[in-house]
């Protein structure tokens, strides 16, 4: 079957999907300030790289510190599929995003999935 004919889509589609985890702690479990606004320029970052993207309400999350403290946070998910093209164009910005982030809100660890890959950034950009 070809789903594209038979859903009226047209010919391209994606198939790698980028997510970012944007948690509402620290990792001293301190509240992130103005989480909202780092999810509003997630959201953007994502939306050029994949033309649009979609930010999920909080889940519930947990990390394991390194001296095997749990930490409790709330999580949004926010993803694109992405266009191969725009994610080249665009992959300086994400990193800056992503290092800012770790480093300006105090993480212990920022988190991407990129196609099916689980990728830690422990250490952030100057």
């Amino acid at each position: 079957m070809d789903l594209a004919k038979e859903l009226g889509s047209g010919d391209e589609y994606s198939t790698q999907r980028l997510c970012l985890y944007i948690p509402d702690r620290d990792k001293d479990g301190r509240a992130v300030l103005n989480h909202e606004g780092w999810v509003k320029e997630a959201r953007e970052i994502l939306s050029r790289i994949g033309g649009g993207c979609t930010a999920l309400p909080p889940a519930d999350g947990t990390w394991e510190k390194d001296d095997g403290e749990i930490l409790w946070e709330k999580t949004r998910l926010v993803y694109c599929f992405i266009d191969t093209d725009r994610f080249e164009a665009n992959i300086a910005n994400l990193r800056r995003f992503l290092h800012r982030f770790g480093r300006e809100t105090n993480q212990g660890e920022v988190v991407v999935e990129f196609d099916g890959q689980f990728y830690r950034i422990r250490t952030f950009d100057k």
